[in-house]
């Protein structure tokens, strides 16, 4: 197989990699987190507050990553550089077999990616990769998945608690956006439908069920683990399950994580490059 048809396969797997790294820290400022002895454990109110507290923050961060996809008993490996500018821009370099195949950046409003295969160049945003995915997941719900975050810009008060031996669960069945963030007739038609699991000890969420009343039978999962201490706990290990009518699982390492340093996001395209038209 040429290494151009080895890329066409890759397809799929590079738009889920671009999908999944846009993200970002959360402008709103945290509540100052109360003492672990002052949590009751029979307050939903307490639970979300500590929980919201012990997020993870950042201006900048870079951090190396490598991956397995796994989609209708097909599994890739990939490798894969980001340079994060919290709130504004994301950079990423994707590798396949020691080779950088794509060169993603990304702001808030669009999706820019240079195909180092095809030698093409794209411009694009959400709704073409919601499109392609097949998905219902906007900025806000990715930028916090991939942090182990809450999903920002959501009703708070709509949670009930369960408690358990090591963790506590808070879940929803109707959690809408707040009205001062809606911006589109779809986002008022979004209520979520949620299940956070977090740890009693840490307050850091370990799993994420996550899908909108909608679109019922289209789900995401997330489950976060080896939490390393980087002035918060970032999970270096992330499973997410795509549920739909197939279910595609993603696993990513995170390794070589620095926060706060001065970084560049090199992104030139060659003038060679042509433009990918939809």
């Amino acid at each position: 197989m040429s290494f151009q048809s080895r890329f066409q396969q890759w397809k799929p797997i590079l738009i889920l990699i671009i999908l999944l790294l846009l993200f970002s820290g959360c402008k709103s400022r945290k509540p100052e987190a109360p003492k672990r002895s002052e949590i009751k454990l029979n307050r939903v109110d307490s639970v979300f507050h500590s929980m919201k507290a012990a997020e993870f923050e950042f201006e900048t961060l870079v951090a190396r990553f490598s991956g397995i996809y796994n989609f209708d008993g097909t599994k890739q490996n990939f490798n894969g550089q980001l340079r994060l500018l919290n709130d504004s821009l994301i950079w990423c370099s994707i590798t396949v077999m020691n080779i950088e195949v794509a060169r993603v950046m990304v702001t808030p409003d669009t999706v820019k990616m240079i195909n180092r295969l095809s030698r093409k160049y794209f411009l694009t945003d959400f709704r073409y990769i919601n499109y392609n995915l097949n998905t219902d997941i906007d900025f806000d719900m990715l930028q916090a998945l991939i942090l182990g975050n809450d999903i920002p810009y959501y009703e708070t008060d709509k949670f009930n608690l369960e408690i358990k031996p090591e963790s506590f669960v808070l879940s929803t069945i109707g959690r809408h956006k707040l009205k001062q963030y809606v911006k589109t007739d779809d986002d008022l038609s979004k209520v979520l439908v949620q299940k956070i699991k977090i740890d009693k000890t840490t307050l850091r969420i370990m799993e994420q069920n996550l899908k909108q009343v909608r679109n019922p039978n289209k789900k995401v999962e997330a489950i976060y683990s080896n939490f390393e201490d980087h002035n918060g706990l970032f999970p270096t290990e992330i499973t997410f399950k795509f549920i739909g009518v197939k279910e595609l699982i993603l696993h990513f390492n995170f390794t070589k994580i620095e926060k706060n340093t001065e970084i560049s996001f090199p992104f030139k395209i060659p003038n060679s490059y042509t433009l990918q038209t939809f």
